[in-house]
């Protein structure tokens, strides 16, 4: 004796072994075991091949979906780094961002300057702010060895979309047809005295 339960239904249907078989032989199925346990045990007819292949479709995106979101960008900074570089840096850092990937900022200390963590942190603590509207703080500044890290993971839905570059490229297209007056344009346009 199997109970067949049907796909969704909360009913049942109570059968003898083989008149299932010839079931599921007749309409071109499987006859799958799913409640070995229970009594009398409860039984599934399904295309088993198909349902492995989705089963391991749903894994394989799974694991893609996975791949994706777990992203890790490194960003390195020193201790005595200058403001526009660390402007620069905070650009990178929200471009990585926006692709969705989680950032670990590091400041790595050389010689003496372990001594002075708290310059380090004012460092990543600016880095932090400059994104602060776009990234949450998943992990705050931690010493390992001879680095300070903190790391950054993308707000859901507050992303700005990237800027495109097409003012910029316009702009230097712009720049080379008229000159900009450089001296390499001035010693490239003179006239060359020619000897005869």
């Amino acid at each position: 004796m199997v109970q067949r339960s049907s796909n969704g239904a909360a009913s049942s249907n109570i059968m003898r072994r083989n008149e299932a078989l010839s079931l599921a032989q007749d309409m071109g199925l499987d006859l799958v075991e799913v409640g070995p346990d229970q009594n009398p045990p409860v039984v599934r007819l399904m295309d088993y091949g198909k349902f492995k292949f989705d089963q391991s479709k749903r894994a394989k995106e799974a694991r893609k979906a996975s791949r994706a979101t777990s992203q890790l960008k490194k960003v390195r900074l020193t201790a005595k780094i200058a403001d526009n570089d660390i402007a620069q840096k905070t650009k990178r850092v929200l471009e990585f961002l926006q692709d969705g990937a989680k950032v670990q900022v590091f400041v790595r200390f050389r010689g003496r300057e372990q001594a002075h963590p708290e310059i380090a942190m004012d460092v990543l603590r600016r880095v932090a702010k400059g994104v602060a509207e776009y990234a949450r703080l998943e992990q705050k500044p931690v010493m390992e060895g001879r680095m300070l890290s903190m790391l950054l993971a993308p707000r859901t839905g507050q992303i700005p979309p990237k800027p495109s570059n097409d003012g910029i490229s316009a702009d230097r297209r712009h720049r080379r047809r008229r000159g900009n007056g450089s001296p390499a344009e001035a010693r490239d346009s003179e006239p060359v005295a020619q000897t005869a």
